[in-house]
């Protein structure tokens, strides 16, 4: 648990306390370290992207096959400060929040590229929170709030707009029409206990941006906090959702119907996995589908799993160990070309 309340409390100061990382026998992915990067794979057409941060803090893209990300990476990009959060565009630029700064690369990049671009942010706070619209928009969460940039901003661009959503901002994603959703928390303290509340917000497309509908899960009494949003291609809202029996962590992937506009709703479905089970989900991304989520609880700082989008229980069909069970933190996944 100790990850997932550094997590939150970047964002929001919760206590959340108890658990720690462990290991995971059989894997199906070997273990990856930087210094085993060959190559770009020419045959890869997809790769998942995952901010690792050991001594060095880089984003580590590992080639797909069969929709399952292959260890050891083909790309890495070093040369960042403190990256946390990541997201792509429809062309394959990559843009990583980088401490205070928004930085844009070339699709493809590998080794200590220069960034094409870089917008300043006045805050740091925000974890996962980082979209880039088909227009060039770009949304990041900065405290409570979600800044947008417009296309082409860069250096001390002024943001075209500000708002405050529902909840403290925890996740960002896009769907085809460019409506922006935000996933955010709220808490408050019942007695000697907090309660959590997820909400989702969306948003029609910039620049006009007005609220269409919301979203929001039961308050759950000390039990549990959501990360991490994705939809897949019908549109239903995947959420990673963490609660706790005691002090030890159990996970699951919560998943709302398209256009839920209930607040409060409880999910349609809540795909849970065995052998071995989700932990401490936080991070997701969805390619047509497969699933993939970041579990901070394994390898000694954040494992990925690769699921399904269908099926209630599952076993995961890989689990890809990030950093051969170094100490480390994995700050978001994506995926891209």
């Amino acid at each position: 648990m100790e990850r997932l309340a550094r997590l939150f409390a970047a964002g929001a100061a919760a206590t959340i306390m108890g658990g720690c990382s462990t290991t995971l026998s059989g894997r199906e992915v070997t273990p990856a370290m930087p210094a085993a990067i060959g190559a770009p794979a020419k045959t890869a057409t997809k790769h998942l992207y995952v901010i690792v941060t050991l001594k060095q803090r880089f984003i580590a893209e590992y080639p797909m096959r069969n929709g399952i990300p292959q260890s050891p990476p083909d790309r890495t990009v070093f040369g960042l400060r403190a990256p946390n959060a990541i997201t792509l565009d429809g062309a394959g630029n990559l843009y990583v929040l980088d401490l205070k700064t928004i930085k844009e690369f070339a699709p493809g990049v590998s080794g200590h590229p220069r960034p094409t671009r870089e917008i300043d942010v006045p805050s740091f706070l925000n974890i996962d929170t980082l979209a880039v619209d088909g227009s060039g928009y770009v949304y990041v969460g900065q405290a409570g709030h979600v800044y947008v940039y417009a296309p082409g901003a860069h250096g001390h661009a002024t943001p075209v707009a500000k708002f405050k959503p529902v909840g403290y901002p925890a996740g960002f994603v896009l769907d085809p029409d460019d409506n922006f959703y935000s996933l955010g928390n709220t808490q408050r303290t019942v007695g000697s206990s907090l309660q959590f509340q997820m909400h989702t917000s969306v948003y029609a497309a910039a620049p006009g941006l007005q609220l269409l509908r919301k979203f929001c899960s039961e308050e759950l009494p000390q039990s549990g906090i959501d990360y991490g949003i994705a939809l897949d291609g019908r549109r239903r809202a995947f959420t990673t959702h963490t609660f706790f029996v005691g002090s030890y962590p159990q996970g699951e992937i919560d998943v709302y119907p398209a256009g839920a506009d209930q607040c409060p709703m409880n999910p349609t479905v809540r795909i849970t996995t065995m052998q071995p089970p989700l932990r401490e989900p936080v991070y997701l991304a969805i390619d047509d589908s497969y699933l993939y989520v970041g579990d901070v609880f394994y390898g000694n700082g954040g494992d990925v799993f690769t699921l399904r989008t269908t099926g209630k229980v599952q076993t995961p069909l890989g689990v890809l160990d990030v950093a051969g069970n170094k100490p480390h933190d994995v700050f978001g996944i994506a995926v891209g070309p």
